[in-house]
């Protein structure tokens, strides 16, 4: 793909150019509206922190506001799919039960339209060393009732559209940690289950070493390839043991079936868990819309191109859940 194509993003059909981005923008305790956690203190501020000035010129990335924001519900939709788990779970000490927030939230993002617009504003002009930004908006608002503090994050996208217009994207995520296949409670009661079975005592370490991509499970994966499946390093010390279809999720004989895994270095194997690529049959990349193409040209990762997979019939069933439940289409 041209290095100019890299810079152009689509949404529902539209060609939008990507001129630059401010990523993953952790969601503070003080900024989340309603889910607060224990310990802490004040209702919540409707002004985001955005970085420190030092390390972006954001004056120069927002300009005059002269831009349009806007949420997507699609991205709304999927966090809260998300967190639906942590919401029911509650790994983190929240103020209150927070169970019954989730059905509320979902019910409003129904009446939603694809597209929601605000606007926003510097929220502290004077502070020369650390920028916020506000706005008084309903949806700016659900956004931050929504939110879940300290695991959450939101993404600035600063495109222009074809007839010239900016727009600010705000792309809402969720720590892949904490979702429904890697959240602390959900593997928890895994190996709660693995310990009641009355399985050979060798068995169940074999189960519960496979999670971390250890014991026989990594083995048999490393002996019938040896390199990360996109960068071909073969270093044994920093390669990982990738399950397709997380351990979470997968039944006794796929957590240690070693053709539910993919050899690839750390950065791959956590763009893959989080199911920012994938992978067709035929090894063909596929690139999710979720991550931006200003980093995919930093990962040196192109549309359409072409990885060796071992191959068995196995896998590919495993690649075709990773498509229809991990990936972020």
């Amino acid at each position: 793909m041209p290095d100019n194509e890299q810079n152009f993003i689509e949404i529902d059909g539209e060609r939008f150019e990507l001129l630059d981005e401010v990523d993953n923008i952790p969601m503070a305790d003080s900024f989340v509206k309603t889910n607060k956690l224990q310990g802490t203190v004040g209702h919540g501020e409707a002004k985001l922190y955005v970085g420190a000035q030092q390390e972006k010129n954001f004056n120069e990335f927002f300009g005059d506001f002269s831009g349009r924001a806007f949420f997507l519900k699609k991205d709304l939709a999927d966090y809260l799919e998300d967190a639906k788990f942590e919401y029911e779970q509650q790994e983190q000490k929240y103020r209150q039960d927070i169970s019954d927030r989730w059905e509320e939230h979902h019910q409003r993002l129904q009446n939603l339209s694809n597209r929601e617009f605000f606007s926003i504003a510097q929220a502290v002009p004077q502070d020369r060393a650390r920028y916020y930004i506000r706005s008084e908006n309903e949806i700016f608002d659900f956004f931050r009732s929504i939110m879940l503090p300290i695991i959450s994050y939101v993404s600035i996208l600063k495109l222009k559209d074809a007839g010239g217009n900016l727009l600010f994207l705000f792309r809402p995520s969720l720590s892949y940690a904490f979702n429904l296949y890697y959240h602390p409670a959900k593997e928890r009661e895994v190996e709660k289950e693995i310990e009641e079975k009355r399985l050979p005592a060798e068995t169940r370490e074999q189960l519960v070493k496979a999670r971390i991509g250890q014991g026989a499970y990594r083995q048999e994966l490393l002996e019938e390839s040896s390199e990360c499946v996109i960068t071909r390093v073969n270093d044994e010390r920093i390669l990982m043991a990738s399950h397709i279809k997380p351990w979470s999720v997968s039944d006794d004989d796929e957590k240690i079936d070693h053709n539910n895994g993919l050899v690839l270095t750390p950065t791959y194997d956590k763009l893959f868990d989080q199911g920012f690529i994938s992978f067709e049959d035929d090894g063909t990349v596929l690139l999710s819309p979720y991550i931006s193409p200003l980093n995919l040209k930093k990962l040196s990762l192109v549309k359409g191109r072409q990885y060796v997979i071992p191959p068995s019939e196995r896998r590919k069933n495993y690649l075709q859940y990773h498509r229809d439940h991990i990936f972020k289409k």
